[in-house]
C-alpha cells in the first residue's frame, strides 16, 4: 500500500510541474490534460487511504517512489529541447510502469478484494497510457515534417511496413553487434532474432518510403555503422524506433476506414509492442533471454 500511495503521490506532482511548464510554453490545452490527471492521482491516492481505513490498516505512509525523469529536467523550465513531446513521453513511459505494477498486485493477490482494487486501478492507468500516447504522437507529428502519412489502403499498408521492418532490422543488426561486443552474447542473439524477423516482414522488398526517424537520422549519423553506438545506445536506439514505429501502426489503426486495414494494423503494433516489451528488457537486463524472440 505504501508503494503504491508513493506512486500515485509522485504522479500527482510530475504532472503538476509539467502543466505548469507546457503553460509557460504557450500549450494551454496540453496544461489541461496534465492538470486533470494530476486530479485522478490525487483521487487514486485518497482512494488507497480509504480502502486502508475501510480495512482497519494503519494509514498508508508515502514509499519514496520517483518518476524516471531525463537529468536534464528542470522544473522551472523543463530544461534543454524539453517541449511537449518529451513531457508526454515521460508520461508515457511512467504510466506504463504504474499499470505494470498494478497488474502485478493484482496477478499476486491473495484475496478476491486485493485483485478486485488492483485490477480497477490497472484499467485506470491503462486508458491514461492510451490517452498520452494519443497526445504524444499529435505533439511529434506538430514538432517535425512528417516522412510518412496514415496509409490508406492495405497497399500503402505494406509499403509502409516494408520500409519500417527493413530500417528495424538494421537497426536491431547495430544494437546486436554492439550489445554482443560488450559481452552480453544471449541479448546479441535474441536481438539478431528481432532483425531476422523484420528482414522476414520486410520480405526483400525495396522499401520505397524512409523508415522511422530513429533509424534514418541513426544512419544519416552513422550511428549505424560497427562501432558507433555503446550497448545501451544501441538498445535506447532500438527503443525510440520500436517507440515510433509502434506510434505510426497505432495511428493507421485508428484512421482505418476498411476493416481489413483496421485489422492489419493492430497485428502490426502487437507485433511491434512485443519488440519495445523484449528489447525493454534486454535494457534492464542484457544477459536475460525471452523465448519471444
Amino acid at each position: 500500500m505504501d508503494v503504491a500511495v508513493g506512486m500515485e503521490h509522485e504522479a500527482a506532482l510530475r504532472y503538476e510541474q509539467l502543466a505548469a511548464m507546457v503553460a509557460r510554453q504557450g500549450k494551454p490545452e496540453l496544461a489541461t490534460l496534465f492538470r486533470r490527471l494530476a486530479e485522478l492521482e490525487k483521487g487514486h491516492e485518497d482512494q488507497l487511504s480509504r480502502w486502508a481505513e475501510r480495512d482497519g490498516l494503519r494509514a498508508p505512509r508515502s514509499a519514496g517512489v520517483s518518476w524516471r525523469m531525463p537529468e536534464t529536467f528542470d522544473p522551472a523550465d523543463g530544461g534543454p529541447s524539453f517541449g511537449p513531446y518529451e513531457a508526454l513521453a515521460v508520461a508515457v513511459r511512467n504510466e506504463e510502469r504504474a499499470f505494470a505494477f498494478y497488474t502485478y498486485v493484482a496477478a499476486s493477490a491473495l484475496t478476491e478484494e486485493v485483485r478486485r482494487r488492483a485490477e480497477g486501478l490497472a484499467r485506470e492507468e491503462l486508458e491514461h497510457v492510451g490517452l498520452l500516447r494519443r497526445w504524444r504522437r499529435e505533439a511529434y507529428h506538430a514538432s517535425r515534417p512528417a516522412r510518412h502519412r496514415n496509409p490508406r489502403t492495405l497497399e500503402e499498408l505494406f509499403i509502409l511496413s516494408t520500409a519500417m521492418e527493413a530500417a528495424s532490422a538494421e537497426v536491431d543488426d547495430a544494437a546486436a553487434a554492439a550489445v554482443g561486443a560488450s559481452g552480453a552474447v544471449e541479448a546479441a542473439t535474441v536481438l539478431r532474432r528481432l532483425a531476422d524477423k523484420a528482414r522476414g516482414c520486410a520480405q526483400g522488398a525495396e522499401p520505397e518510403v524512409p523508415g522511422s526517424d530513429a533509424a534514418e537520422d541513426a544512419r544519416a549519423a552513422g550511428l549505424l555503422r560497427p562501432g558507433s553506438l555503446t550497448a545501451e545506445g544501441a538498445l535506447r536506439l532500438s527503443i525510440r524506433d520500436a517507440e515510433e514505429i509502434l506510434d505510426i501502426y497505432l495511428a493507421a489503426a485508428e484512421q482505418a476506414t476498411e476493416e481489413a486495414l483496421l485489422n492489419e494494423s493492430q497485428r502490426l503494433a502487437e507485433q511491434s509492442l512485443s519488440r519495445l516489451a523484449l528489447v525493454r528488457s534486454l535494457l534492464s537486463n542484457p544477459d536475460a533471454v525471452a523465448d519471444a524472440a
